[in-house]
């Protein structure tokens, strides 16, 4: 009896090395995210979606890994996913693709870029592509100048040392800004998510009329503690993109981040199929912006007009 267990057991512990050096795991496609917010939430959403066209992920291992807004965790995901041959990694916001691109460099695993306000950022990448977010400030400031019902006015803008982004928007705003008669644009910088609540007062202590948010991950990841302090000043903020507006936020000439992360999806999906980065041409969504307002929002600032603008949509009203 003891030899026919002996048997049984020798045989199972065969059938089990022999599945475990013939089974094949499934190609990885990475996908980190700086951190979790609405937009780039939206962003991810998009991506599935857009890989999901024509890939069945359920043939893929799928990695979605959440750097938490920091620079230097996204760089370790991104070198995980190197050292694992990933199929393609998908970086979203500019902090995260710079680190994906650093870490990728001299491999063969390409790099999508979603969401990188400014594209020159990662020009000098190879094995790289993807879609850039271009904010329209001059859509932005007809709708600031409509809901506040002046031109003249002094606007303040948190910008971060870990987007790189942040100083070509900073100049684009102020170039928009000149258009307007007496209106000028003032600016904090932050080093990092600690310092957002030191930074809102000091903003607040320069006599602003209102904020206008960049396309900024590391200021939006700490928006609930801003709006808490500017809505006490009674400043309203207006977001640079629609989930912004549902958080809190005045009104928006927002992007559709959904699209942005399809858009990057389907590049990613041509990638895994067969095609070289360089095959696929880097994309911008650009001047594509819708008007969203929050009426629970403009409730707390009386002196807001709600403007006639073609298309306007109240969040609160969806």
């Amino acid at each position: 009896m003891k030899k026919i267990v002996s048997l049984v057991l020798c045989v199972c512990l065969l059938a089990c090395a022999f599945c475990g050096c013939t089974g094949k795991s499934k190609p990885v496609i990475g996908i980190i995210q700086f951190g979790s917010h609405e937009s780039l939430n939206n962003c991810y959403d998009g991506i599935i979606a857009g890989l999901g066209e024509t890939l069945d992920l359920s043939q893929y291992d799928v990695q979605h890994l959440n750097s938490n807004f920091t620079a230097e965790t996204s760089l370790a995901q991104a070198t995980k996913l190197v050292n694992s041959k990933a199929k393609v990694i998908i970086a979203i916001a500019t902090p995260s693709a710079i680190q994906a691109a650093t870490a990728a460099s001299g491999s063969d695993v390409p790099v999508v870029y979603c969401a990188v306000t400014d594209a020159t950022q990662v020009a000098n990448f190879k094995n790289m592509t993807g879609t850039s977010d271009i904010p329209d400030f001059s859509a932005q400031l007809s709708l600031v100048t409509a809901f506040m019902g002046r031109t003249d006015l002094k606007i303040g803008v948190m910008m971060s040392t870990e987007e790189s982004s942040d100083t070509a928007q900073l100049a684009s705003l102020t170039q928009c800004a000149t258009a307007y008669n007496g209106m000028s644009i003032v600016s904090e910088v932050v080093s990092d998510i600690t310092t957002i609540d030191a930074k809102t007062d000091a903003l607040i202590a320069k006599d602003i009329d209102c904020m206008v948010n960049l396309l900024d991950n590391t200021i939006v990841g700490k928006l609930q503690n801003i709006l808490v302090k500017t809505d006490a000043a009674g400043i309203p903020v207006f977001g640079s993109e629609i989930e912004q507006v549902k958080a809190g936020c005045v009104a928006s000439a927002s992007i559709d981040y959904v699209t942005v992360g399809t858009l990057s999806g389907r590049q990613a999906a041509r990638i895994v199929a067969g095609e070289s980065a360089q095959q696929v041409a880097p994309q911008t969504m650009e001047n594509e912006t819708y008007p969203f307002y929050s009426s629970k929002a403009m409730q707390k600032f009386p002196a807001l007009k709600l403007p006639n603008l073609v298309g306007l949509t109240d969040v609160d009203a969806q």
